[in-house]
């Protein structure tokens, strides 16, 4: 029988009052995607489980029970990192995140038609003013979306040879 408990993701009555300050070591904690208790009063909890194979055991179980729902597996170290397990449902919806693919095409619509813009401009001495002023305020939001999206695919690679030096290892 597995031991569990359900406790507040935050109890000003409790010493401490921080659901990762109340766990163990080698204890884990499974937190949801969304609080329905919420609307009956019981507020954000998480459940808290003495191994790993026990909390993945109970995510795999609750995420069957609601396909909608996403677990994720916290150590006692709390929020420090990412989650050691994620169990999404088949429903799960996911967050509202900006793909890849939006960062890659948007971004360089509107930076490249941005200094397009202001290529024209610059052709023609400044005398419209008008393809500069929206060029120039064009090419900012586009370098930040083609950086961010350069910088993420750097991390993944890094992340994916740190990875794989350490499985040869």
């Amino acid at each position: 029988m597995i031991h569990l408990r359900t406790v507040p993701l935050f109890d000003p009555g409790a010493q401490p009052a921080s659901w990762n300050e109340r766990m163990s070591p080698g204890e884990y904690a499974v937190h949801y995607s969304s609080f329905d208790k919420v609307a009956r009063g019981i507020g954000p909890s998480c459940t808290i489980l003495g191994s790993l194979e026990d909390a993945e055991e109970y995510a795999k179980a609750q995420v069957t029970l609601n396909p909608e729902l996403r677990c994720r597996i916290y150590d006692d170290r709390g929020f420090v990192g990412a989650p050691i397990l994620e169990v999404c449902g088949p429903r799960y919806k996911g967050e509202s995140e900006i793909s890849p693919r939006f960062r890659r095409w948007f971004g360089s619509l509107l930076f490249f038609g941005g200094l397009a813009l202001v290529i024209v401009d610059w052709s023609s001495d400044f005398k419209l003013t008008w393809p500069a002023t929206i060029g120039a305020r064009m090419l900012i939001p586009g370098l930040i979306l083609l950086v961010t999206e350069l910088a993420l695919m750097l991390h993944a690679k890094r992340k994916h040879i740190h990875d794989e030096v350490r499985k040869s290892v």
